[in-house]
């Protein structure tokens, strides 16, 4: 196993780009641990038996505060499902993890003379739960035309039936006057006869849109984000992922 040290880590949260905000992520996802030993069951062994239960995902945002996150975090305190996306590199193709989170804590101020610090708490509050993804597009190109936007093809393996195919789009900055993309799927690089699986849009300001999630078995393994429709300027991010 190769180790990485973080940094460019990605934090996006609802409309707002916590990256150069932010010297500190970490991402939590557990299941409760539950004790289901019975009578006779550890009369050999000796040991307790152990099924898990309901998930939970939380993370945690550290960084030097400003007006901009400051007010990024105070709008959003105790607001549900706003969406949240950390990479580890934030590279186009990465890793990505997506979720709908609320900010349940938020620390701010330190000791004088020190850099003023801030903490956010999120805690996941969909049902949908974490989900491990790939980055489409990262915020680094201001858009304001059509066409393909971020990673021109991303490949995923196919979504089995029971499973989903979960999409995020966020504008993080610039916002024009609206912008609409499209999520597609080919079977090959090429995008020959590409479908259109999650549509975002239209959106007029900066926020975070999460996708209806779409129910496999979906064959295709290629994915692109397009824009069919843009007045103005646009910094936008977006994340696809499959999950159950």
């Amino acid at each position: 196993m190769t180790a990485i040290a973080l940094t460019d880590a990605r934090i996006l949260f609802h409309g707002y780009d916590f990256t150069g905000d932010a010297n500190q992520v970490s991402l939590t996802v557990e299941a409760d641990d539950h004790d289901a030993t019975t009578f006779g069951s550890a009369r050999a062994t000796k040991f307790r038996s152990r099924v898990a239960g309901l998930k939970t995902a939380a993370a945690q945002v550290s960084g030097f505060w400003g007006a901009a996150p400051d007010l990024a975090a105070w709008t959003n305190l105790a607001v549900a499902d706003r969406v949240a996306v950390i990479s580890p590199t934030g590279n186009p193709g990465d890793v990505a993890y997506m979720l709908r989170a609320g900010v349940f804590s938020y620390e701010q101020m330190g000791e004088v003379g020190e850099p003023a610090p801030f903490t956010l708490g999120l805690s996941c509050t969909n049902t949908e739960g974490a989900i491990r993804g790939r980055i489409l597009a990262t915020p680094d190109v201001v858009l304001n035309a059509t066409g393909v936007a971020g990673i021109a093809d991303l490949v995923l393996p196919a979504v089995a039936a029971g499973q989903f195919l979960y999409g995020s789009f966020q504008v993080v900055g610039t916002p024009g006057t609206t912008i609409t993309a499209v999520v597609e799927s080919a079977a090959g690089g090429s995008f020959a006869g590409a479908t259109t699986r999650i549509t975002f849009g239209p959106v007029t300001t900066t926020e975070g849109r999460w996708a209806v999630r779409v129910p496999g078995p979906i064959t295709d393994t290629h994915y692109r984000l397009r824009v069919t429709a843009v007045t103005g300027s646009f910094t936008v991010a977006a994340a696809i992922g499959i999950g159950s």
